[in-house]
Formats: structure tokens, sequence, C-alpha cells
């Protein structure tokens, strides 16, 4: 009777020992995916405020030339085009860009008109353009309204540096896509 008493006991203690160290391991993969997440998390977070960081320069730097008149290969005060506005307000953010609206079309991610956010770049082809590019004008998301309005700095031939809305119907009718650059 001892022996089979025993033998429970045993059988009962190899039970308890193999449960408590499956939920003894069970516990620590929970804390390690939690850490990870919250790590995942932090990363995020630091990501999402270089970004901001990243994104309040480019649009200071935007703003800088504002009223500055359009120069065609212009990079300066006294004169800008709009892919020089694009590259170097980038440039004041540690963004190198290339120097034409049609190279800079070809960087980053394309968004959709709902993702829009600041400093996203917006192209634009005109049509009394006589070039075959896809694009041949950019611009600096600068603000994203409530109702989806979407404003942005360019450099505009007639009226210089200046902020313009896509609501606008002259721009709606040559807006060619959004990119996300960082």
């Amino acid at each position: 009777m001892k022996i089979k008493n025993l033998n429970t006991v045993v059988v009962i203690l190899l039970m308890l020992s193999f449960s408590s160290c499956n939920l003894f391991r069970y516990g620590i993969q929970e804390r390690k995916k939690a850490k990870e997440a919250h790590i995942n998390n932090e990363t995020e977070v630091a990501t999402n405020k270089e970004r901001l960081k990243k994104r309040d320069i480019i649009l200071k730097a935007a703003q800088q030339f504002d009223g500055t008149p359009y120069q065609l290969g212009g990079e300066s005060k006294r004169g800008i085009d709009c892919s020089a506005l694009v590259m170097l307000s980038y440039k004041n953010a540690g963004i190198t860009l290339p120097r034409t609206s049609m190279e800079q079309s070809k960087i980053g991610k394309p968004i959709n008109l709902t993702e829009a956010q600041p400093g996203d770049l917006i192209f634009f082809k005109f049509k009394k353009s006589k070039s075959n590019n896809p694009v041949n004008h950019v611009g600096i998301v600068s603000k994203v309204q409530n109702n989806g309005t979407i404003y942005f700095y360019h450099a505009s031939t007639s009226l210089g540096v200046t902020e313009s809305s896509l609501a606008e119907t002259y721009y709606k009718e040559v807006f060619v896509k959004l990119m996300r650059v960082y």
C-alpha cells in the first residue's frame, strides 16, 4: 500500500514540476514578448519624434524662402526654382535629394492623398510644358486641414515662393502624385 501511495505521490510531483516548468517558461516568454513590444514601441516613438523634428526643419527652411522670386536654375534668396526649394529645404534636415523635380519624383514611397502629411513632396505636370517628363513641378506639403485640403510651398513662376492649395482648380487638374521621403 505504501508503494502505491509513494508512486502516486511521485507521479503527482512530476506532474506539478512539469506544469510549473511550463508555467515558468510561459512566463519568461510572455515577459520577453512584452519587453520586445516595449522596445519596438520606444523605437517607433523615437522614429516618429525624429521624423517630426525633420519635418519642422524642412518646413521652416521652405518658409524662409517665402516671397523669393522664381528663377529657373536659381538656388538662393535672389531667385529659386521649385526643385531647388525642395532640395535646399530637405538639405537643412540632413536629407540629400537630387536637383530636378523629375529625379526627386523617383525618391521615397508613393502615398495617397488621404495619407498626406506636412513635409511630403507633391508633384505636378503642367500641360503647357513641352517636356515628355511625367512631372515638371514639385512642392512641399505645408499643412493638411481636417477637411482634407492640402496646402504646399512651391516656387511659382508668377508668384515666386508661395503657399498654394490643392483645392485650387489649377493645381487639382495638374496634380500627379505624393511621395514620402523620410
